[in-house]
């Protein structure tokens, strides 16, 4: 692939997809006043028309050499125009684009460094500034871009939404935040998308690996496909595909780790007596496993079975206390069952510490607080709750 590393999805996007989406795109958005490759039609032979002119016939040639696929020469040519004219954020485009499709990362970054800096408000401008960065290995760099791009709303034509989202995905899972990845992925899983990347990346996600895909041991990937698909097919509520994926996982895997507990997953919305077996077997392969043990306390409660929960949410605060949902599944089993209140409310309280944007978090603490006849706090949550759920109110950040 000349150079370019596995992770960059080449399928997704093509020279042809990237020049043509911009043309559709940027013009607008970069809200330039001159149309590219278009000379001025003023007769003025003043020193300014004289630059401008030259200027356009400048951007002209790089357009035809960018258009007929000469990449060197108009790369060649988009140096020229970027340094006759340092604040046209669509000469950085497309010179950030070049440098993209031809391998060259570093100086793509330094284009896409560009851009954003003279329209923060352009998502595709951080999507491609975060493209840039995983080819160049600066993955917390690129995170934190692609996440940009992504709060400010990647467009969904084309290719860029997919190849910007899937790599987002690849990055949380690196980064530990498994969850967030697998929101992700299933958002490609429910609209069809069967793409083998999506597949695998769903897959190191569902199994909690924070790797990359190219660090992946290859003795492990038939494993992570198999999750993979068995996830995506939950996400796309498949129920015929879902049923058979649960009995292969455990035909294939009976005694590894994460197998049961994803199982349980794949059963819990047609058998929640199923995924509660399977949770429980979960625990004799790894006993504390803190999903597995939040899972299940999590079901006894939504059965209002309060007493069999406590154990299990005390297990899993104990196998995992930096978690947050730990100590909101025992905070929670403890109020909800009027089991000790004021335990109730330290845990919430922990639980609001460690992930103060968790609304329902708040919406617990506040219901505890009520009980325990703690009405200035509980009103207090419960308003915090109701900020963010809405954050248009009060322009707070909705939590992902």
């Amino acid at each position: 692939m000349g150079g370019r590393t596995a992770e960059r999805a080449s399928a997704f996007l093509t020279s042809r997809l990237l020049c043509g989406f911009s043309v559709l795109f940027l013009p607008a958005a970069f809200a330039l006043g001159q149309k590219t490759g278009q000379p001025s039609q003023s007769t003025s032979k003043s020193p300014a028309a004289e630059a401008s002119a030259a200027f356009n016939a400048l951007l002209s040639k790089a357009t035809a050499a960018r258009e007929a696929d000469h990449t060197d020469e108009a790369i060649r040519l988009y140096q020229q125009v970027v340094r006759a004219k340092p604040d046209d954020p669509e000469g950085w485009w497309y010179l950030g684009t070049l440098y993209y499709e031809s391998d060259q990362y570093s100086d793509g970054r330094i284009a896409f460094r560009h851009v954003t800096g003279l329209k923060p408000g352009v998502s595709l401008g951080w999507a491609m500034l975060g493209l840039c960065e995983f080819e160049t290995r600066d993955y917390d760099s690129a995170l934190e871009h692609l996440e940009r791009a992504d709060a400010l709303g990647i467009p969904h034509q084309e290719s860029y939404y997919d190849v910007a989202r899937y790599h987002l995905a690849l990055l949380l899972t690196r980064a530990g935040r498994f969850d967030a990845a697998t929101v992700v992925l299933a958002d490609f899983a429910a609209h069809g998308d069967e793409n083998p990347k999506f597949t695998e990346a769903m897959g190191l996600a569902g199994l909690h690996k924070p790797l990359l895909p190219s660090e992946l041991r290859p003795d492990e990937r038939e494993m992570v496909l198999d999750v993979g698909k068995a996830l995506c097919d939950d996400a796309a509520k498949r129920a015929t595909d879902i049923a058979k994926d649960r009995l292969e996982l455990l035909r294939k895997y009976p005694d590894t780790p994460e197998i049961h507990f994803v199982a349980g997953i794949l059963a819990l919305a047609s058998d929640s007596d199923q995924a509660l077996e399977d949770w429980k077997s979960e625990l004799k392969i790894s006993p504390d496993h803190p999903r597995a043990l939040v899972s299940i306390a999590a079901e006894y409660r939504r059965r209002s079975e309060f007493k069999e929960a406590l154990p299990y949410a005390e297990k899993a605060v104990a196998a995992s206390p930096g978690e947050f949902v730990t100590h909101a599944v025992l905070g929670e089993v403890l109020a909800e069952g009027d089991l000790d209140v004021p335990r109730a409310i330290h845990e919430l309280q922990i639980a609001v510490r460690l992930n103060p944007s968790q609304p329902q978090v708040h919406f617990a603490l506040g219901a505890a607080y009520a009980k325990a006849g703690r009405k200035e706090e509980a009103a207090k949550e419960r308003a915090q709750f109701l900020r963010l759920r809405d954050p248009s109110e009060a322009g707070v950040a909705k939590p992902q």
